[in-house]
């Protein structure tokens, strides 16, 4: 598989904002494409994100159609620059089918903040190897998989962790429920192991953990679990990534992103704060 074929979202985000600064110009694509001396089918094929598209080529569009925003065009060109890098989900690319997570871990490794909100299971970033086997092996989206994919779920959650220890530092923020300390997955060795890594983890000065207590009752959250992704290392791209049993998506309207970031803030409020929080995970393990 490709890495072209990986970044199919940074390609739709690049087609998307390429059709629109042509329609505001009242372009045709068949005018647009005598503009840019290119065929109308070419144009329509990076407009559709169907074809990976060259930055040289991007920066030529964006001269003929007088786009002068800087902020804009270097958000585009990096999109299309980063889309043709490999990284390390490279070696893995043969082992896992086309879609999500692969071109999920392209943008976490681009992304210059996170923030992850899971009320019932530790957050894939913050999970050791026991602990991903167990949650991974016994997921409801693992009974359409064969058995080797647990293996490859592993290794892929595992090595999406370098993103904590990266230079520049990665801002990482995620808040838990409660439940997440307390469900006993893989038994109470894993379990504490687990806790023991949520503690040292919760020190790391790019890391922001906290806990919402049992106590605190309903919250903003209770509709599940999220993660926003302020991709870029200006956070110039800003999406939601949501999963469920058959897929996973982004969602990436501003309007909906600015009403999970409402909702990620507002959860923050109900949390403990960061010492707190890491006393409530060292009383949780001492008991197991």
């Amino acid at each position: 598989m490709s890495s072209e074929q990986r970044m199919s979202y940074r390609r739709k985000m690049i087609g998307d904002t390429l059709r629109r600064l042509r329609e505001e110009r009242n372009l045709t694509q068949s005018a647009a494409g005598r503009l840019l001396e290119r065929s109308a089918a070419s144009l329509s094929a990076y407009e559709n994100g169907h074809r990976a598209i060259r930055p040289r080529d991007l920066k030529h569009i964006l001269n003929e159609y007088g786009v002068a925003d800087e902020r804009l065009r270097d958000h585009l060109l990096r999109l299309a620059h980063d889309g043709r890098q490999d990284g390390w989900w490279k070696d893995l690319a043969e082992r896992v089918k086309p879609g999500f997570i692969l071109e999920y871990a392209s943008l976490e490794a681009d992304s210059a903040c996170i923030r992850d909100f899971e009320p019932y299971v530790v957050p894939g970033l913050l999970q050791n190897e026991n602990y991903a086997r167990d949650v991974i092996s016994q997921s409801g989206i693992t009974l359409r998989r064969t058995p080797d994919s647990v293996d490859t779920g592993v290794e892929i959650r595992m090595s999406r962790q370098r993103v904590l220890q990266r230079v520049p530092p990665l801002h990482y923020s995620a808040i838990l429920g409660e439940a997440a300390l307390r469900n006993m997955v893989g038994g109470r060795r894993v379990m504490r192991e687990q806790l023991n890594k949520l503690r040292d983890v919760s020190l790391l000065p790019n890391v922001d953990l906290r806990v919402i207590p049992f106590e605190v009752g309903s919250h903003p959250g209770i509709d599940g679990a999220f993660s926003i992704l302020d991709v870029g290392s200006e956070g110039l791209m800003r999406i939601v990534s949501v999963d469920s049993l058959v897929r996973s998506w982004y969602v990436d309207e501003p309007e909906d992103v600015d009403h999970y970031a409402e909702v990620y803030e507002r959860l923050r409020e109900c949390a403990l704060s960061q010492v707190e929080s890491r006393e409530l995970i060292e009383r949780i393990s001492s008991d197991l």
